[in-house]
């Protein structure tokens, strides 16, 4: 099969072998698969060491929002500003990245990736921040805090993305850290505490909720070819504690703390998860769109569960207005140190062999 039919998603050479290169290499246990995939390492220490959410643009770089290495409260995160966007790239073309630069330096602590129209849309908290090269030489030299402000507290359930919508609008999530949205003459024009999915226009401007709720930690969203909206978010249910996949519905109100409820017109009872899978730390997740690996993995959801070392397949089936799903292992890492990482929906996705780049075939 031609590899450049296929695309990466979550983890893969690049993301686990920066992992395993912490082990000796004979405590260097190889990920399972299944029959017909493999997998491929595309770049590891010291080209990218603590890798957390990344993206391709359409030239094959591949942008990473990277760690120190340092776990810092948000006080020590803004006073130091540790953290960073690491670009890859493949200057030969032969499929493996051989060149690591700094894109932007000095960041608190950045967790998504979207490359969209010449930009590079990151959350960092406690903004959404628009990076833009404009002398070509690979360092970003425009930085602009297009939307703030969030609360974080350094635990990385705060803002996440960004993410394209296939209607031209730029969406992220945010964490249960709350936000203050101001206007350009310093007036307050929204707030709350309770974790929402926002979305605003590509300069920042009309800024909206679509969702929200009681939930800790929503991390990543994609879109049906409908236009319907999935997610993954930790900590929806407690007692016992279940991490989820979820239809997002616009307007819908989500549990579980009590004191977020408020903040949301109650029109009836709160909406259910999609998935439930249990206390798994659910972290990247893309729908496929490809038909390269056949018709049977075009518009499956692909997912991390970064407590059981999985990346997980889900079919998803219509059930009236809503959706299920049916869940089998593709990726299964048992015992070892993964660091599974999220991605950008629009741009990484699952590949047959695993690193292996695809340009989306869509345009917004």
């Amino acid at each position: 099969m031609n590899r450049s039919a296929f695309s990466v998603l979550i983890v893969g050479g690049l993301l686990l072998a920066s992992a395993f290169n912490t082990l000796s290499a004979a405590d260097r246990p190889m990920p399972t698969v299944p029959d017909g995939f493999t997998i491929e390492k595309v770049a590891g220490a010291p080209l990218v060491e603590f890798p957390m959410m990344a993206n391709f643009d359409p030239q094959g770089r591949l942008f990473i929002a990277a760690s120190a290495g340092l776990n810092l409260r948000s006080p020590d995160l803004i006073a130091d500003t540790p953290n960073f966007i690491r670009m890859l790239e493949d200057t030969d073309g032969d499929g493996t990245f051989d060149k690591s630069t700094i894109f932007a330096d000095k960041m608190t602590l950045p967790m998504g990736a979207l490359w969209h129209r010449g930009s590079l849309y990151v959350a960092a908290p406690p903004s959404i921040w628009r990076l833009e090269d404009t002398d070509g030489d690979g360092v970003a030299d425009v930085r602009e805090e297009i939307v703030d402000t969030f609360g974080f507290s350094g635990n990385a359930a705060s803002v996440h993305g960004c993410f394209l919508g296939p209607n031209g609008r730029i969406y992220w999530v945010d964490g249960r850290h709350g936000h203050e949205f101001k206007d350009k003459d310093g007036n307050m024009v929204s707030s709350g505490l309770a974790a929402r999915i926002f979305s605003c226009k590509p300069d920042g401007s009309d800024r909206q909720a679509y969702a929200g709720g009681g939930m800790d930690n929503p991390v990543e969203i994609d879109f049906w070819p409908s236009g319907e909206m999935f997610g993954t978010v930790n900590i929806l249910l407690t007692r016992p504690r279940v991490d989820c996949l979820m239809h997002w519905a616009e307007g819908g109100k989500y549990p579980h703390h009590e004191k977020a409820m408020s903040e949301f017109q109650n029109t009836g009872d709160l909406m259910p998860p999609m998935t439930e899978l249990g206390h798994v730390a659910v972290s990247g997740m893309v729908r496929y769109r490809s038909d390269a690996l056949g018709k049977d993995f075009q518009n499956n959801i692909f997912t991390t569960l970064f407590n059981t070392h999985q990346v997980i397949r889900s079919k998803v089936i219509r059930t009236g207005a809503t959706f299920r799903t049916e869940q089998s292992e593709f990726l299964v890492a048992d015992n070892s140190p993964m660091l599974l990482s999220h991605s950008n929906s629009q741009q990484l996705e699952i590949s047959h062999t695993i690193a292996v780049q695809e340009q989306p075939s869509q345009t917004y």
